[in-house]
């Protein structure tokens, strides 16, 4: 008869490896990290959109320089002085050189203030910047240019007449520029004021006011603003 199967001994199964327990998730402190970087940066972006403009001290050096400029020109063109042609040259001459010289030896400071690397002085520093240059090139081309036309009827110097509407136009889109990208509302005040004055000084080309309402518009238009801005600027880095 044949033998009952003897019953084969179970083989061992391999132990299944229990499931490892979920360590603590290392995520979430990740992310509250790169939560915590992104607010301080969004905290220092809003300080740097609110950083107060630096650049005051230029507003009044400039605009006092050719505020007196303008002025030294006008006592002469009435007869107060008298210095001839040199009285009408020679103010702007050493106006532009003062200037540019104390910019320059100003321009270490000011680059050291708070917020001087913010959008907004960057903006307005380039912008202004241009405009001192352009106006400086224009003048060194009237130099050269303006006895060029009196054939056509246009005095020598009639050409120089131009600067002030120019100049003052240029600033009111200066202003604009600078008063959006700063956040600086009320200098759009000045925008407006500086277009008054390049409108208003049309009617007043080749005549003497035409210096004494430019004196008066540079020390509205460019030593307000600069006295106003100074005062707000802080004072040292914390």
């Amino acid at each position: 008869m044949p033998r009952p199967a003897e019953a084969r001994p179970a083989e061992a199964r391999p132990a299944q490896a229990e499931p490892a327990q979920a360590e603590p998730a290392q995520a979430e402190p990740a992310q509250a990290d790169l939560a915590s970087d992104l607010a301080y940066v969004r905290s220092l972006a809003e300080e740097g959109a609110h950083a107060p403009l630096v650049s005051g001290r230029y507003f009044v050096v400039w605009g006092g320089l050719m505020a007196a400029a303008s002025l030294l020109v006008y006592l002469n063109a009435v007869g107060v002085t008298n210095f001839g042609n040199a009285g009408f040259m020679a103010p702007w001459f050493v106006a532009l050189a003062a200037g540019w010289i104390v910019s320059y030896v100003m321009r270490k400071d000011v680059s050291g203030k708070p917020g001087a690397a913010t959008l907004g002085n960057k903006t307005a520093g380039s912008v202004w910047y241009a405009v001192g240059l352009f106006m400086t090139f224009f003048f060194g081309a009237l130099l050269f240019a303006h006895g060029n036309y009196e054939s056509l009827g246009i005095p020598e110097y009639f050409l120089f007449s131009f600067l002030y509407p120019i100049g003052f136009g240029l600033y009111g889109v200066s202003f604009w520029a600078t008063s959006t990208a700063a956040r600086v509302s009320w200098l759009k005040y000045f925008a407006l004021a500086s277009w008054a004055f390049s409108g208003l000084l049309l009617f007043f080309l080749a005549t003497s006011h035409l210096f004494l309402i430019g004196a008066l518009g540079l020390a509205v238009c460019a030593l307000t603003p600069g006295i106003i801005l100074m005062r707000r600027e802080p004072a040292m880095i914390v």
